[in-house]
Parts: structure tokens; C-alpha cells; sequence
């Protein structure tokens, strides 16, 4: 066996090593691979699925594939290209750190689509079906449950060889967990494990954990949209704009704590929704002080803020034209 195929081996941890390793899966989406008995529980959970669970019937896996490529994706953002404080930001180098990651956390790259010529064509097999997206999901995801957890088939799937996963993403990281998108490699790969129902896979991973840019805007309709979501969720601690009231600066150095959510309401609601999704549950918690429910709906959210405009303008006027007063009165409204 080489060293790569001992990645995968594991020395049967107990129950409750597989169950601890399952819970943080499922919660955080992501395990370190550095931590030995956490590893070997995650490489216990992936090669007993492959050996006693993964489906190899295509008919089966074809419904899957289609709902993996058809699969709404949320707003990821960019890292900042401008820091005010670097010391607040951490960056972690993807060559550094390999995780054992939930591949249906897992998004494609939206540069590189599944419709290639990729290279995970074994030798003497067909190849007619590589430029039909979901049959050529199906497929792969069967040969990889027909190989029943081979462990040379995953180290050449997978890797690592050393520190490099044949799986490259980004990582953000929100209440719900952490969320990925493949960079360099691994979109046919991570997909294919996802259709299975695989229960991790290893990743090499760059975080992302802010500062981070949004989108700007090219009218001024939609200027108005964006001032006044983004002043909503700047207002009620869901995220930190330089300057919420200026379109031409809050587009970068952006802190959140939910980061797929600091774009606009439109990609707020679509990318909530498929977080939860993904985790399998809805979130029941407040966005930062909003409720949960005001994120069912752009319009209630652009609505939401453009009355936190309006009450931020009056209290402002207030102050500067009230003096001692106008300011006391400003506070008490904020009660």
C-alpha cells in the first residue's frame, strides 16, 4: 500500500469517534484532516459508504445529477482588494491546509462548466457520454460506487499526495455552517460524490473570512434598491459597510458574518434559501437583529430598509438642527 492509500485507511475507530465525526460534519459542513482520530472516523464514514451504501443503479442517479447541475448557487463574494486593518484579515494558503469537507456543500465553478472533456475517463471505456452534463455525472458517480471504496481508486480520485487534494475550493463560513466553491479542480469530482450521497470527501481549502466585496450598481434604480438593503442590514448588525449611504464605497471591505448575504435582498433571499437547503433545515434564529422571516421576500427586506432610511434621515436633521434637544429627541425614538 503507498502512503497516499494510507490517507484512507483507518483503524475501525469506535462509535463514538464515527458519531462525533458525523455530528461535525453535518453541522459545520468541514473536519480537519490533521486531527488523526477525527480523520480516520471521516475516512471510516466515506469507504463504509462506498462499500455498503453507494448506489451504482443509473437510473437512480440520473434524478440526482439532474438536480446537482440544475441547482440554484448563492452569492459567494470576492475577498476585498482593499484592506483598511490587514491584521484583520485571515487567509489561510489552500497548499496548506487539507479538510475533510460535505460534498453537497460543495459548488461548481462557475468558470469551468460540468459539460468538458475531463480526465476521469478510465482507458478502454466509452467516452460518448463526457458532453452530456447529467448522464456524464451519473455515470462517473456509478463507476466511482462500483469500485466499492478501492483505496488506490481514491487516492487517484482524490488524492492528497502529501498536501495537494485533487480537490481544490473556497470556504465561507456563516451560521450554518461553512460553504465551498471549487477553484482549480474537482467540479466533475465533488459533484459526482454529492450525487452519490457521499458523506465527506478531502479538499485542499482557501477560507475566505473577510473583508469582502459586493456587486456595484449601474443605474440609479438599482442604487436605490442597494442603498437601502444594505443600509437595513448594516443597521441591524448583519453586516459592516465603510459607508452604507455611498454606492460608489460599500461595494468592498465589507465584515459579515454572513457573507453570502451582503450583496442585495434578491441575492439574500435565493442564496438563504439554499443554504437552507443544503443543511437541510430552516434557519430559526435572527440574521443579526432582523428575524428570519423578513428574508422570505426582496421586497419586504428593500421595504424594511427603506424605512430605516427614512428614520436615519429624520434623526440626522434632528441633530443637526436641534441642538441639545433635537439630539435627545433622536435617542428616544431609537428606543
Amino acid at each position: 500500500m503507498s502512503d497516499n492509500e494510507a490517507f484512507f485507511q483507518h483503524e475501525d475507530p469506535d462509535d463514538a469517534t464515527r458519531s462525533r465525526a458525523q455530528t461535525l460534519l453535518q453541522s459545520h459542513g468541514w473536519m480537519y484532516a490533521d486531527d488523526r482520530r477525527l480523520s480516520g472516523a471521516s475516512a471510516a464514514l466515506l469507504i463504509d459508504f462506498l462499500r455498503h451504501q453507494a448506489l451504482t443503479d443509473l437510473a437512480t442517479l440520473l434524478p440526482r445529477a439532474k438536480e446537482s447541475v440544475d441547482r440554484p448557487r448563492p452569492f459567494l463574494p470576492e475577498s476585498s482588494t482593499f484592506v483598511d486593518n490587514p491584521c484583520r484579515v485571515v487567509v489561510q494558503d489552500p497548499g496548506q491546509e487539507v479538510l475533510w469537507v460535505d460534498p453537497k456543500r460543495i459548488f461548481p465553478s462557475p468558470a469551468r462548466e460540468l459539460q468538458d472533456q475531463g480526465d476521469w475517463t478510465r482507458p478502454n471505456e466509452p467516452t460518448d457520454f463526457r458532453n452530456e452534463p447529467v448522464l456524464g455525472l451519473a455515470e462517473f458517480a456509478r463507476r466511482i460506487a462500483a469500485e466499492r471504496g478501492d483505496l488506490s481508486g481514491l487516492t487517484e480520485l482524490l488524492g492528497p499526495e502529501g498536501e495537494a487534494a485533487h480537490v481544490d475550493l473556497d470556504a465561507w463560513e456563516t451560521p450554518l455552517g461553512a460553504f465551498f466553491r471549487v477553484n482549480l479542480n474537482g467540479n466533475h469530482r465533488a459533484t459526482a460524490f454529492a450525487v452519490l450521497g457521499a458523506p465527506c470527501i478531502p479538499a485542499k481549502v482557501r477560507w475566505h473570512l473577510g473583508p469582502f466585496r459586493a456587486s456595484a450598481s449601474t443605474n440609479l434604480e438599482d442604487d436605490e434598491l442597494l442603498y437601502s438593503y444594505r443600509t437595513l442590514l448594516h443597521s441591524y448588525g448583519v453586516a459592516s459597510y465603510p459607508d452604507p449611504e455611498g454606492i460608489g464605497t460599500n461595494d468592498d471591505r465589507i465584515y459579515s458574518d454572513w457573507p453570502l448575504l451582503i450583496d442585495s435582498a434578491d441575492t439574500a433571499v435565493e442564496s438563504l434559501a439554499v443554504m437552507e437547503q443544503v443543511v437541510g433545515h430552516r434557519h430559526s434564529s435572527p440574521i443579526g437583529r432582523l428575524p428570519r422571516e423578513l428574508f422570505d421576500s426582496a421586497d419586504t427586506l428593500v421595504a424594511a430598509g427603506e424605512r430605516t432610511r427614512k428614520v436615519l434621515g429624520r434623526n440626522q436633521r434632528w441633530i443637526e438642527t436641534g441642538g441639545l434637544r433635537g439630539q435627545l429627541r433622536a435617542i428616544l425614538s431609537a428606543r
